[in-house]
């Protein structure tokens, strides 16, 4: 499990972290009244980042995995289907209505 869930926690941070770098500023200078959603996704970004560093701290040993590691990772589900939920409504159509040259490092896309 701990193998599982930091290897699925490093692919998250290098989506949300080409996000933030990459996808939302193009998106904000095509789509400015965007910029308060991409502000909400960059602060729920952080909060993902947060819940993962406390997984990880959880994980570090060799025990098996206890409760509070379940509810971290409860916590982390309800937060990403909230979030991506949240993108998929707000910025999908404006992400598909840019062309391919827009993208200049889409790490976004390839974690």
């Amino acid at each position: 499990m701990r193998t599982h869930c930091l290897t699925f926690c490093s692919a998250l941070t290098t989506h949300h972290t080409g996000e933030d770098d990459t996808a939302f500023p193009v998106l904000a200078a095509e789509f400015p009244d965007l910029r308060p959603v991409l502000e909400e996704l960059r602060r729920d970004h952080v909060q993902v980042a947060a819940l993962m560093r406390s997984l990880e701290t959880l994980l570090s040993d060799d025990s098996p995995p206890d409760r509070d590691v379940r509810t971290e990772l409860d916590t982390l589900s309800a937060l990403l289907e909230s979030h991506f939920t949240y993108e998929e409504k707000r910025i999908a159509t404006a992400l598909d209505s840019l062309p391919p040259s827009t993208w200049t490092t889409p790490t976004f896309l390839n974690p």
